[in-house]
């Protein structure tokens, strides 16, 4: 189906605001950078695709909706509501549309029957439309299961059409907890899941050199650095490590990177396997277009027909970037269970972003679990146990970026090394970099230019006559301790002088040459 005259506008006002400029809001942690980086080196060498949901429609298997382009359009578009509203008019639907009987929902019997005990045990009695609006399912999906339960005594009528549980249906609970804890929306099967992964990995995109320079143009960059992220990016390998000496911008480049990423991302609630329901969504990584799904359930709900609505097991998403650092261990590639079932860190990254932060400061040995990675960067497809034993094959569809401050040569073994074509270093600027990086910040902080231009000129030599290394993070950190100084509405050109300036300089964290570790490569080999 073609893109309606309202979205095909919209996108093409999305794709003008991206041509002319302003930096993506990158997601992540920041605690070790700054706003800008440097870099010296790069060893060259997948794109998984811009994450996105591709051509064609979407039905309950997990094939393709149309007008996806509209739906990045209004995620950045300033008036979402405009954007969207032609669409949703047309009859056109972003999400699978929903499965009219229970044969089209996918799941098992057994585990549509446990959510509506267990939800009515937590939520006390209901009526088959508040059943319908926690799993998320149309009535006609689950009504004959319902009456079933009442015929078999598990369910109770206390008033006409409203069902409680009856003494031997809370006995029936209890067994069923224990077993699986999940309650919420009725979870898609895990062959949808697996079909939409695939097909939201199709939209293949290409990033160009334009893209790079407008995704980091509020960044301090050399041009061969952005020239090695685009090729990294664009590989088929991939996977890129981020090396170097700390405070020099690699959290921040693994996290700018996702702006790259402009399409959203259809996901679950959760998804069914074997039986166990295993949760998906994860508000720690997955922000939730909700205006675009209630204005696509509104422009459908004008009808009692069941045809045409989508199917609200599904969310749409802004492109998640799933973080992990030290924490991370061998164990968390398999699904946890702490009462429910919950997908792994690299599964929930599937058509994004996955960044292996602080590699080899993990409490367990990171070659073990570097080990984890080989088979679904070859087969893209990762073997995800359960606690029981079981195992399920998943699509592993997503780009993997590690990041380090340790001597990567001495960290990785030959077996992964060989499969990193991009090793890129983040080192300390040049000195003009780095005045740069200071004038900029100066900038922000509502410093005059010339006056900018002034202290980093001394704040180069003052790092020069204490045989100080300077780092990308230092302005940042310098400008917020210059704040730290200030009173309740005082602003920092009231009291800004090169005393003041010194004396922060003095307390400032001293890094020196003489402990300075050495790269390949870098500005200190």
């Amino acid at each position: 189906m073609a893109l309606s005259p309202a979205a095909r506008a919209a996108l093409e006002q999305f794709r003008a605001q991206q041509q002319s400029g302003g930096a993506p809001v990158a997601n992540g942690h920041h605690d070790e950078e700054s706003d800008s980086v440097d870099s010296t080196t790069a060893v060259p060498g997948g794109p998984l695709t811009a994450a996105g949901l591709g051509g064609g429609n979407f039905n309950a298997a997990g094939t393709l909706s149309p007008s996806l382009a509209a739906v990045s359009a209004a995620a950045g578009a300033p008036n979402i509501n405009q954007a969207y509203a032609e669409p949703m008019a047309t009859g056109e639907l972003f999400r699978p549309e929903q499965p009219k009987t229970f044969k089209e929902c996918g799941i098992s019997y057994r585990t549509v029957e446990s959510l509506i005990l267990k939800i009515i045990k937590q939520e006390g009695p209901q009526d088959e439309q508040q059943l319908s609006e926690v799993l998320k399912l149309s009535v006609n999906v689950f009504a004959e299961i319902v009456k079933s339960l009442n015929k078999r005594e598990l369910l109770d009528t206390p008033q006409p059409m409203v069902y409680d549980l009856t003494t031997v249906g809370r006995q029936m609970v209890g067994m069923m907890e224990r077993d699986d804890g999940y309650v919420g929306p009725a979870p898609v099967s895990f062959e949808a899941f697996c079909q939409m992964c695939r097909n939201q990995a199709k939209r293949e995109r290409r990033v160009t050199f334009e893209d790079m320079q407008r995704n980091f143009s509020q960044q301090s960059m050399r041009p061969e650095l952005l020239q090695t992220l685009k090729e990294g990016f664009n590989s088929e390998g991939r996977i890129m490590l981020f090396y170097g000496p700390p405070g020099n911008g690699k959290s921040l480049i693994t996290d700018s990177l996702h702006g790259l990423l402009k399409d959203p991302v259809l996901l679950p609630y959760a998804f069914e396997f074997n039986g166990k329901v295993v949760q998906y969504y994860d508000p720690a990584f997955h922000r939730l277009l909700d205006d675009v799904m209630a204005q696509e359930e509104q422009a459908s709900g004008d009808t009692f027909s069941t045809s045409g609505k989508p199917d609200r097991r599904w969310l749409i998403s802004k492109a998640p970037l799933v973080t992990v650092g030290t924490e991370f261990k061998v164990s968390h590639f398999e699904i946890s269970f702490d009462g429910q079932y919950s997908a792994p860190p690299h599964v929930k990254a599937n058509n994004v972003i996955f960044i292996f932060d602080d590699l080899g400061r993990q409490t367990e040995d990171h070659n073990m679990i570097l080990n984890q990675f080989i088979y679904p960067l070859e087969q893209q497809e990762s073997i995800v146990k359960f606690s029981g034993g079981s195992s399920m094959r998943v699509p592993f569809l997503e780009r993997l970026f590690l990041s380090t401050n340790l001597n990567h040569e001495e960290l990785l073994d030959d077996a992964f090394k060989r499969r990193l074509q991009y090793q890129v270093l983040i080192d300390r600027p040049t000195t003009d970099l780095f005045k740069d990086i200071f004038q900029r910040i100066a900038l922000k902080n509502g410093v005059p230019r010339e006056m900018g231009i002034e202290m980093s000129e001394a704040l180069v030599r003052w790092f020069e006559e204490d045989d100080r290394v300077i780092r990308a993070v230092d302005p940042r950190n310098i400008f917020r301790m210059l704040d730290a100084t200030l009173d309740e509405g005082e602003r920092l050109m009231d009291k800004l002088d090169m005393d003041l300036f010194r004396r922060i300089y003095e307390k400032y964290p001293a890094a020196y040459r003489k402990d300075a570790k050495a790269f390949a490569g870098g500005v200190d080999s």
